[in-house]
Order: C-alpha cells, then sequence, then structure tokens
C-alpha cells in the first residue's frame, strides 16, 4: 500500500494547479510555490480554537461568520493558501476557501511560532486584515493587534495580571474578553 502523504511532493516546487490535487484530508499551505504540511493540532489548541470560535459567535450574534482551521487564499501575484486557527469574516465564502480579507485572523502559538509571529504576521498585515490576534497559550498571553498606518498596532494585551479586556471588532462592535473563558 502506497501511502498518500509520501506521493505528495511536500516542501518541493509544485504549480498552484498541483497543489489544488492534493486531497482535502490533508493539511497543506501553499507559500512561495511549495506546500507545507502541519502535524495535525493537539487537543489542547483545538479546544482554544473552540473556545475562541464559542466566545466571538456568542457575543458578535448569531450572524457572524467565524470560521475555525478554513483555508484562506491571500491576493497577489504568486498563488498563496494560509489556514488560520480562527476568522472572523464579514461575508461567507462563495468556494471552500476565503478569497477576502478576513476582519480578525486568530493564530493560536504551537510547534512553529515563528512563523505566526513573522511571516504570518507580515502576510496579513499586506492582505488588509483588520486585526490579528495572537494567542500564546505557554506563556499565558492574547495580543490584539490593529491595521495602522504603520503596521500593527497592539491595542490590548490580555495576561494572568490583566485577563479580560473590551475589543472593538471592526464591522460588528465591542467585545469582552476574558483569558479564562479562552485559555481554561
Amino acid at each position: 500500500m502506497v501511502h498518500l502523504a509520501a506521493t505528495i511532493p511536500f516542501g518541493q516546487p509544485m504549480s498552484w494547479e498541483q497543489f489544488l490535487e492534493i486531497p482535502d484530508d490533508e493539511r497543506a499551505e501553499y507559500v512561495d510555490g511549495k506546500a507545507f504540511v502541519s502535524p495535525p493540532p493537539s487537543f489542547a489548541h483545538q479546544e482554544i480554537c473552540q473556545r475562541l470560535r464559542d466566545v466571538l459567535k456568542a457575543q458578535l450574534g448569531a450572524g457572524a461568520i467565524v470560521a475555525v482551521g478554513v483555508g484562506w487564499r491571500l491576493p497577489g501575484e504568486r498563488p498563496r493558501l494560509r489556514i488560520p486557527d480562527a476568522m472572523v469574516l464579514t461575508e461567507a465564502p462563495s468556494g471552500d476557501v476565503v478569497t477576502t480579507a478576513p476582519t480578525v485572523v486568530i493564530e493560536v502559538l504551537s510547534t512553529n511560532r515563528t512563523d505566526d509571529l513573522v511571516r504570518k504576521s507580515t502576510e496579513y498585515l499586506g492582505a488588509g486584515v483588520r486585526q490579528y490576534w495572537i494567542v500564546d497559550p505557554r506563556d499565558r498571553v492574547l495580543d490584539v493587534f490593529e491595521l495602522a498606518a504603520s503596521g500593527w498596532e497592539r491595542i490590548a494585551q490580555l495576561s494572568d495580571d490583566a485577563p479580560t479586556a473590551t475589543v472593538t471588532i471592526p464591522s460588528y462592535g465591542a467585545i469582552e474578553l476574558s483569558l479564562e473563558c479562552i485559555l481554561g
């Protein structure tokens, strides 16, 4: 029996069309003409993502569109597909992936912290995301950054010393965030 992952050239140059042929059950991102697969998220990581979704849906209202673990094709000359941990959208995607800039992108730090903190941060900024949230379960911190003329500007930081904050999400309004509700 041939293992499917062994037949896919992960980390090797491939076209966008080749990337689109990768089966849906492979969690892969497309960056700089290469497909990158990451290990499945841990149970704790997914629990945080679900709590974030629950908090956002409860406070933003029934009509809010909160996507967890869905692909987003970033704009630009070179195709790029990322899978943020969570996104707040102003409209539902017309297909299987999001193609417009989310209002909020949330990443929960895990194995590849540098990618979330540096590379993705820069990509999301360039794509016009209005807010970028970084949840750090290890250090028990949630940083909320907002798009500003000079780049990302931190508008809130939750930690064990300051565990709550009010954050205004563009197009939706103010919500109350609690570190305990998100990290447990």
